[in-house]
């Protein structure tokens, strides 16, 4: 009982405690995310075929929704930055294996898109970015060191968008 009423007295006082955003390397955390939707769109689009096509070449799509809420969950209890939230949602992409063919490229789109909707640009060549979306399936290297170079890579690379 006592419990109860514990729980119910926390849930209330967290509807009035504002969640803290932090700013971590001078890019602060932003609140605008991709969904399954939206990833199947750039699909389609990277890859010349419709979205009902794109769907089509899903493997794994509660897989895909996992990989895509990443970026959300590290920002929320990581108090991630964007260039954290970005690597995420590659590496979760690139790994998952959601798609048939493409996972590297639709990684790679999706980072890229991510950033902008949320105001930023990647430098970089396009063989550069290649390179950084490779990376993140070398073998015998620990998912977060290879989190962690491509988080690194992105925060000296990514400038705001012009508007």
């Amino acid at each position: 009982m006592v419990i109860g009423l514990i729980l119910v007295v926390l849930g209330l006082v967290s509807l009035f405690v504002p969640i803290p955003h932090r700013v971590r390397h001078g890019v602060q955390a932003g609140p605008i995310s991709l969904g399954v939707g939206d990833l199947l769109g750039l699909y389609a689009d990277a890859f010349g075929c419709t979205e009902v096509q794109a769907a089509d070449l899903l493997r794994d799509r509660p897989g895909l929704e996992a990989a895509v809420a990443r970026p959300a969950t590290y920002a929320h209890y990581k108090r991630a930055d964007l260039p954290l939230q970005a690597a995420v949602l590659a590496h979760g992409i690139a790994e998952g294996q959601f798609f048939i063919d493409g996972n590297k490229r639709a990684a790679l789109v999706a980072m890229r898109v991510f950033l902008l909707i949320n105001g930023f640009n990647v430098g970089g060549s396009q063989a550069d970015r290649a390179t950084w979306i490779l990376d993140l399936s070398e073998r015998g290297t620990d998912a977060e060191e290879k989190i962690e170079r491509l988080v690194e890579t992105l925060r000296r690379a990514i400038r705001p968008a012009a508007n």
